[in-house]
């Protein structure tokens, strides 16, 4: 116990030495303090304990053991009792760091706001010295205003006084003017009877020249009124006149109408000569814009005659078959064969589409066998018999022999030709006329060659070509 009270002692020695040192050595005193005072804590309290239990086996008075654990109360109450005292005076010393700080920030923002102060000071006695200077130089350069006005003023007036001197002289140089412009007048005058008379000789020369022109324009046309035959055959010649109408390679959509508006044309004009269909070189086309022609031409007031010139194929070949009449060069070619067409879908679709194909078949291939007198089988039958694909192809000599042509031809002539033919240079030029141009190249070997377009169906190139020059 008495041990514990010089503990007690020590650590209050300690508790108010810390009041009088420095920061360092307070703190380092502080742990030094607890460490000691929980060595002894732990020392007490095992001594307490020992004593206990000493006294427990030397069975000491109920008294006793109450003095003892109220003197070890008051010993605990001590030693917090130091502790609080230790924090008190630590809370103490953080206060008076908090204090310095606070001293120091306030000195600090004092110098920063005289350091801001004498800035600003200089920075006003700045623009007080450039403002001086301004006001000096606004005033320097009103002086010079002011004496450059008295410089323009002196050179208005005598800008004034060299005018005056223009105007008379300008006068003068008016009165020179005006007789040069007479005596001009003059000249120009005789110009233009000079140039009227040249005029009259060049209306001359024009007027000669425009009747060149007019009787060349004559010459290059046949000028003789237009004669139109009820019957345009006679003696192997076929009289074609300006009633025609051009059937283009394929029959498309739109075909029919140009033609049928063509047949209605001429039928206005005259329901008594006949309309020629002009098929050079058709390859058939569209069952139901041929339909459309071939009933155009049956219902025609006018009869329509077809003649084929090239080629005739498919449904062209057809509408010349079943035509009224129909003429052809001996050596076209005429090319009958079944109508074909492609279906997709279910077997149901594809019988009706098969429905569809014979029945347009009846309509439009059927008449052809019966004007050859034979049934659509037999037709069918001989088609496969001729060629392997079913493309029946004769030469027109032989297919007026199957009633495919009416009337085998030697000549042609088209008195609708009225203009001589020229290019739109005005010059005539075989080359220019192919569609596609004859341009020598050289090939790998350094041999020179021209390059032929393509030939159209049925058509071959007899030319003699021993060096290979045409490919």
């Amino acid at each position: 116990m008495k041990k514990l009270l010089a503990i007690l002692l020590v650590i209050s020695g300690f508790a108010f030495q810390v009041s009088a040192d420095d920061n360092s050595v307070q703190v380092q005193q502080e742990k030094i303090t607890s460490q000691v005072l929980e060595k002894e804590i732990l020392v007490s309290n095992k001594d307490v304990n020992e004593s206990v239990q000493k006294n427990s086996v030397k069975q000491e008075t109920e008294q006793e053991k109450l003095q003892n654990q109220l003197n070890f109360l008051k010993l605990q109450h001590s030693i917090l009792a130091t502790q609080n005292l230790i924090k008190t005076e630590r809370y103490k010393q953080e206060l008076l760091e908090l204090q310095q700080e606070k001293d120091k920030l306030l000195l600090q923002n004092e110098l920063e706001s005289e350091l801001h102060t004498a800035k600003q000071m200089k920075k006003l006695k700045s623009l007080e010295d450039k403002k001086a200077h301004l006001e000096l130089e606004n005033e320097i350069r009103e002086q010079e205003k002011l004496k450059t006005f008295s410089d323009l003023e002196k050179e208005r007036q005598r800008l004034e006084a060299e005018n005056l001197l223009l105007e008379e002289l300008n006068k003068k140089e008016e009165l020179k003017i005006q007789l040069e412009s007479a005596r001009l007048n003059f000249e120009l005058s005789k110009l233009e009877l000079e140039r009227s008379k040249g005029t009259i000789e060049l209306e001359a020369v024009s007027q000669k020249i425009m009747e060149r022109e007019q009787q060349e324009l004559w010459d290059s046309q046949v000028n003789r009124p237009k004669k139109y035959l009820k019957e345009p055959y006679f003696n192997g010649r076929l009289i074609i006149s300006d009633r025609k109408i051009e059937l283009g390679r394929v029959i498309f959509r739109g075909t029919a109408d140009y033609v049928n508006e063509r047949i209605d044309y001429f039928n206005n004009k005259s329901g008594e000569y006949p309309i020629f269909l002009i098929i050079d070189l058709c390859y058939g086309g569209s069952v139901m814009e041929g339909s459309k022609i071939l009933e155009a031409m049956h219902a025609s007031k006018a009869p329509v005659y077809v003649v084929v010139k090239t080629f005739a194929a498919s449904m062209a070949a057809t509408i010349a078959t079943l035509a009224e009449r129909s003429y052809s060069y001996p050596n076209a070619l005429i090319l009958h064969h079944q109508v074909f067409s492609f279906a997709w879908g279910n077997q149901k679709e594809l019988r009706e589409r098969l429905k569809i194909t014979d029945e347009w078949t009846r309509r439009i291939i059927q008449p052809v066998a019966e004007k050859m007198g034979i049934t659509m089988d037999e037709f069918v039958e001989k088609m496969y018999e001729n060629n392997s694909t079913g493309d029946w192809i004769e030469f027109a000599d032989s297919a007026a022999k199957l009633k495919w042509i009416d009337t085998i031809i030697k000549d042609i002539k088209d008195v609708s030709v009225t203009k001589q033919p020229v290019e739109k240079n005005g010059r005539v030029n075989f080359f220019m006329l192919q569609k596609t141009p004859f341009k020598e190249q050289v090939d790998s070997s350094g041999q020179a060659y021209i390059k032929l377009p393509p030939l159209n169906p049925l058509d071959y190139y007899y030319l003699y070509n021993p060096n290979n020059y045409y490919r």
